[in-house]
């Protein structure tokens, strides 16, 4: 899952020598800064041609996983424009003198991050059935046409959570770690990954990576490097991290994907899980300020999930003290 933006940062040399190469007669001192993931940094370049804008996307260096992500999604996105779906436009590689990759450039997006307020009233249920028609023909890209882009197929408890849950839990504290572990335990006990499908998810389906128009539709989706074949649970859970219940209900709703009884469960878990991207990445972002947030996000979790524990639930009878 991506941070909120992080520092302006300045065009590394690298990127200055490829956009050179890419953009001949560009400005390099007119690219302006638009902010940093876990994995890349992002500039806006004028096109020296007089077209629209381009965006520049570039690995920072501490992220060694980055370029691959960024290498992925250039692959991608002409196929997914192709396929139908809003996603950036134009998009292609950019090498250095010695023909490495050194990052990718797009045409820029127009529009604003969705907002909580967005997904409420009348225009939250057309954006939650604008939304569902996304995902819906996203998840239904052809899967061999996938995996001959080069997208991962990943069983995301092997592949992704086993790993995640084993490098941090020696980082959480001890009722974290407690939580952790019940929730692992009990998300294998209801049944795990099994019977979930694998189709194209977005993977960081973060409301910064889904931009709208002024009346609050979709107008394009960004940021698809964490694109993988894997559980559609995991596109509805990263909305749910951010917006409210109903309306990823209405979603799941008005989806024409495959909903299997379990989507729910294994979307929450996903949630619950989130936290550890801070942990495992945010060690390179902000100076180690991201991880410190997802220590404490781990924290507040756990301390939620004891005060459930200890509140008697709705209609429970309460036995009454023994008189002395």
């Amino acid at each position: 899952m991506a941070p909120p933006a992080g520092p302006q940062a300045a065009l590394p040399d690298a990127a200055r020598d490829a956009l050179r190469r890419a953009l001949p007669g560009v400005n390099l001192d007119a690219a302006q800064p638009l902010g940093e993931g876990w994995g890349a940094q992002a500039f806006r370049v004028p096109d020296p041609a007089g077209g629209d804008d381009w965006v520049l996307r570039v690995p920072r260096p501490q992220a060694h996983w980055a370029a691959a992500d960024l290498e992925r999604e250039v692959r991608l996105l002409p196929a997914l424009e192709g396929w139908g779906l809003p996603t950036p436009r134009g998009a292609f590689a950019v090498l250095d003198a010695a023909g490495r990759f050194a990052g990718t450039l797009h045409r820029v997006v127009e529009g604003r991050p969705l907002r909580r307020s967005d997904a409420r009233g009348a225009r939250g249920e057309r954006l939650a059935a604008q939304l569902a028609a996304f995902l819906s023909r996203l998840h239904a890209f052809p899967r061999e046409r996938a995996l001959a882009l080069g997208v991962r197929d990943l069983d995301l408890w092997r592949d992704r959570y086993a790993g995640l849950v084993e490098s941090c839990r020696p980082l959480l504290g001890p009722r974290s770690r407690a939580w952790l572990d019940a929730t692992v335990e009990r998300f294998h006990a209801e049944g795990g990954m099994a019977g979930a499908p694998r189709v194209l998810v977005h993977g960081d389906l973060a409301p910064q990576h889904l931009l709208v128009d002024d009346g609050g539709a979709p107008a394009v989706v960004i940021d698809l490097g964490d694109a993988m074949l894997a559980d559609p649970a995991l596109d509805f859970a990263a909305l749910l991290s951010h917006l409210q219940r109903g309306f990823c209900e209405l979603m799941v709703a008005r989806y024409e994907g495959a909903v299997d009884r379990q989507l729910r469960r294994r979307a929450r878990f996903y949630l619950d899980m989130e936290p550890l991207y801070s942990v495992e990445f945010g060690a390179v972002v902000r100076d180690g300020a991201q991880r410190v947030e997802g220590l404490r996000r781990f924290a507040a979790r756990a301390a939620a999930a004891t005060r459930a524990e200890q509140t008697p639930r709705a209609g429970a009878s309460v036995r009454a003290r023994p008189r002395r």
